[in-house]
């Protein structure tokens, strides 16, 4: 709805005024400031945990540390948390993250421990932990890896039962020999990370590797960062993406669980480390340079299904003004400002593709998701879903875009095709996290802090222009 006129635009503006703060918080956030997560003095905001050292089947335990296994020193003339590695365990947030960018600096000490005494010494970030202390090999929570390892940062591994997608196939002996990190034994199963590559899903028993190495040797502080956003997880070393997960789970009983949010853990895992300037901060999108690496939520059909039927009341029913046609698969809205939603069901988690067209310059037309039965006035869309807008390319404010979750957030960029052409879109809601795709490129990622909705219906906006926006193959994916 970005080219409002006249009345329209006046009354839209007017009913934006009456909206209760909370609803337009999203719409003008800020960057989030960075927060660091270490104060160079010691570990306040940290819990720290060890398993059974050596020889020993009982774990010390929760913040008892008498082999001072964590501790704060200065290495290169600033404050740093040297870990030991000498037992198995982790520091701790006491805090839980949702939707975070992590960022640590580390740097290799020289000690190693039985029994990774002989191999590269290691380390990691943990995020989405949860549960008990020492459910993974007895030392971690159950949660993501960002492993920190010589020849292997990046990693994924399973803990406690954690598993994943991911882009990318087994490694065989072949394969090898250009992966950067080898296979520790024999028996190990090892998948490894190819951009692009169809997706497998990980075993409790799996690892998965990059298939490149951007770790600076020598002696130096290498930068770690993990952008974890609506079940994404981007792994990154030295400003290098080199790993994207997606949709980490784990089961119980006969229910799988999704990892969305969680403590953080620094590991201890047999090698001396330090880390310093350890900083999080919330965020509400993917940033812009990573945006990307995101994958597809899925490749190809399986699972969809269309919401046009035979005609244009077949499942739907026109709210306010106009009207829509439906011929030959092509649903077309005249006049308005009107509403076309599909009454026959509500919708909480979904993937949903379409496509259009517009046959002028910023006809306007949007797709509203998840706002209730709105009864006879269309505007219940606007106030209560939200709308995917369908306009201009290039408006003076990215907000009003074609791709934008109007008012709200705009997209990255607008890659529409020329008048008359069909472009093709998916639109993915998780929670409260949405996602745009516009001709292959995700140009839109955004969470709604308000929380405005987490279900309803699925709709199509005719707009009293003039001008002819067209729509065909809308399907439908419903998410657990």
């Amino acid at each position: 709805m970005n080219h409002l006129s006249s009345c329209i635009a006046a009354a839209f503006l007017a009913l934006l005024s009456i909206l209760p703060s909370s609803a337009l918080e999203a719409a003008e956030a800020p960057d989030a400031i960075w927060k660091s997560l270490f104060n160079g003095r010691d570990l306040t905001g940290w819990d720290t945990y060890l398993g059974p050292p050596p020889g020993s089947s009982t774990p010390i335990g929760l913040n008892t540390d008498p082999r001072r296994v964590f501790t704060v020193v200065e290495v290169d003339g600033t404050p740093a948390i040297r870990i030991s590695g000498e037992v198995y365990g982790a520091i701790t947030t006491k805090e839980e993250f949702e939707n975070f960018h992590i960022r640590v600096e580390y740097k290799w000490g020289t000690k190693r421990w039985p029994p990774r005494a002989n191999v590269g010494r290691d380390s990691g970030i943990l995020y989405c932990c949860i549960g008990p202390h020492g459910a993974g090999s007895g030392a971690w929570m159950r949660s993501a890896e960002c492993n920190i390892m010589e020849r292997a940062t990046g990693q994924f591994w399973s803990v406690a039962g954690s598993f994943i997608d991911i882009e990318g196939e087994r490694v065989t002996p072949e394969m090898e020999k250009w992966v950067p990190y080898k296979k520790e034994g024999a028996g190990e199963s090892l998948i490894v990370y190819k951009k692009g590559a169809p997706k497998v899903t990980s075993s409790t028993g799996d690892g998965v590797t990059p298939n490149i190495d951007y770790e600076i040797y020598g002696g130096a502080w290498n930068v770690c960062e993990v952008i974890f956003w609506g079940g994404t997880g981007i792994h990154i070393l030295n400003g290098k993406a080199n790993l994207v997960l997606t949709n980490p789970r784990y089961k119980e009983g006969n229910r799988t669980i999704a990892l969305t949010k969680g403590k953080i853990q620094l590991q201890s895992e047999a090698a001396e480390i330090f880390y310093r300037k350890v900083e999080i901060r919330p965020i509400v999108e993917v940033p812009k340079e990573f945006l990307q690496e995101v994958p597809l939520p899925q490749a190809g059909e399986e699972g969809f299904v269309s919401l046009f039927g035979k005609d244009a009341n077949d499942g739907w029913s026109q709210c306010g003004p106009g009207h829509f046609t439906l011929e030959n698969g092509a649903a077309t809205g005249h006049g308005g400002m009107g509403l076309w939603w599909h009454k026959n069901k509500q919708f909480g988690n979904f993937i949903l593709r379409g496509e259009f067209m517009q046959e002028q310059e910023i006809a306007d037309s949007g797709v509203f998701v998840r706002f209730p039965d709105p009864v006879q006035d269309p505007w219940i869309a606007v106030r209560k879903g939200h709308e995917v807008e369908i306009g201009d390319p290039k408006p003076a404010n990215a907000k009003d875009a074609t791709g934008s979750i109007y008012p709200f957030h705009g997209p990255v960029e607008v890659p529409v095709k020329p008048l008359g052409e069909w472009n093709d879109y998916e639109i993915v809601c998780n929670g409260h996290n949405y996602s745009v795709r516009l001709n292959g490129k995700l140009i839109n990622t955004w969470t709604d802090t308000s929380q405005r909705s987490s279900s309803g219906y699925i709709g199509l906006q005719n707009y009293n222009d003039g001008k002819v926006v067209r729509h065909r193959k809308l399907r439908i994916r419903e998410l657990p």
